[in-house]
């Protein structure tokens, strides 16, 4: 059946008006902000979040790539955005694309604001799941780490990023902790940088403060490997300059597993200088509720000279040349919110001591059981006065420490006394 020249021309012209009509309602739903409606639709929908986009996406196309820019994105509540950003750009490899995979070769954000905790109402995504850049640039970004108060704990601003698919990463802003503020940096020298897994290499981070006392720390870690949920590092190192004092800081064999919170150190160092060290060695094989074990092991001296440079509080002494010398070495456990901690081969100034403390975390409690072989208490608290009973000082109405100290010898001006037991119960009066 042959169709007359009439009948094709019918059939162009509807079809022509066809195409012009979805042409015109297709321009018209672009014009009322179809297309970001939708897309702020679907991912609401995939985050459990509401989302806003401020204009239509952009999209711009070459033989090897396609861009997609979204302006004036908004992740969360008006009132408090889990993030937002003045514009992001995601470019992605076309290829992949048309067989029906995404591939991003890079992510581009300007002036992005994030608020962490990340809220997951359906629970957060594995790393796995995630679509993961090869590269990330980002300009002007500020990070809130909110807490459970209204005021922000920490605060990152002026960050900027350039984290490339190979080649060297660099990161740095400004941080504000309470009324501290100051400089933070880091560069990785290799990777990959982003994605489940990482194999990061020259890693080093530094942090200046320029509120208060002058203080700088460095971190420097020179592998880091991340696969799966764990975390090894083969050994790190930190220093820290504050008010004039060095302190140096040095692991070795840490590995961590954030699925089940446990970790390891196989061995710490805390180098004080002239002050003397201290070290030890940790594992805890749960985060909730904490268990674990630990060997530890100090060597101070000056204490009252190493508290006044680091700026905490200390008592004063009688006796200027008291708390000289404090060692100590001893092993730990802790289970279920309770510690328990075994010492020995303690000495403070010329006392030798050994004994147990026992305690728990919330109420904050501590229960002692010391023995020291012997006490001049001229060094820590004024001779009593000769005619009177001798009395030890009061205690606060809230004392969280109970046990008792037994002392073989004890000198405490014209008072000479062996065989002492000290006692502290959960009242006022030791």
């Amino acid at each position: 059946m042959k169709i007359s020249g009439w009948r094709w021309r019918s059939i162009g012209f509807f079809t022509l008006v066809a195409a012009l009509a979805g042409l015109l309602a297709l321009g018209i739903w672009w014009q009322q902000g179809g297309p970001r409606h939708l897309l702020a639709r679907i991912l609401s929908s995939r985050l459990a979040q509401p989302v806003h986009l401020a204009h239509n996406p952009r999209f711009s196309a070459t033989t090897r790539t396609l861009q997609i820019s979204l302006s004036g994105l908004r992740i969360g509540p008006a009132a408090r955005p889990s993030f937002a950003s003045s514009r992001l750009t995601l470019t992605l490899a076309l290829r992949p694309l048309l067989a029906g995979r995404i591939q991003i070769r890079n992510l581009s954000m300007a002036r992005p604001q994030l608020c962490l905790p990340w809220p997951s109402p359906g629970g957060s995504p594995s790393s796995n799941t995630l679509i993961w850049p090869a590269s990330v640039s980002i300009a002007d970004g500020t990070i809130r780490w909110q807490g459970t108060s209204q005021s922000p704990l920490l605060t990152i601003t002026q960050l900027q990023a350039r984290i490339p698919a190979t080649g060297e990463a660099i990161i740095q802003g400004r941080w504000q902790w309470r009324k501290k503020t100051g400089m933070v940096a880091m560069d990785v020298g290799g990777g990959p940088f982003l994605g489940p897994t990482l194999h990061w290499q020259d890693l080093r981070i530094s942090a200046d403060s320029t509120a208060g006392p002058a203080a700088r720390a460095r971190l420097s870690i020179a592998q880091l490997d991340f696969d799966g949920g764990r975390l090894d590092l083969p050994c790190l190192a930190a220093d820290l300059h504050w008010r004039g004092q060095t302190a140096q800081f040095h692991a070795a064999a840490i590995a961590a597993n954030l699925h089940t919170g446990s970790l390891q150190i196989g061995r710490w160092q805390m180098d004080l200088g002239s002050y003397g060290q201290m070290g030890g060695q940790l594992e805890n094989s749960r985060q909730n509720p904490l268990r674990g074990s630990m060997a530890f092991h100090a060597d101070l001296h000056g204490l009252p000279q190493l508290a006044h440079n680091w700026g905490f509080p200390f008592p004063t002494l009688p006796d200027p040349n008291a708390m000289t010398t404090l060692s100590f070495q001893g092993h730990g456990q802790v289970r279920d919110g309770h510690f328990i901690l075994s010492m020995d081969n303690g000495i403070l100034d010329q006392s030798h001591w050994s004994g147990q403390m026992t305690g728990q975390w919330q109420p904050w409690r501590i229960h002692l059981d010391l023995l020291v072989d012997e006490l001049n208490l001229e060094h820590y608290l004024p001779p009593p006065t000769p005619g009177k009973a001798m009395t030890l000082p009061p205690l606060p109405q809230q004392w969280p420490i109970t046990g008792q100290i037994r002392i073989d010898r004890l000198r405490w001006g014209q008072v000479r006394a062996t065989g002492l037991l000290i006692r502290s119960t959960s009242s006022a009066k030791p």
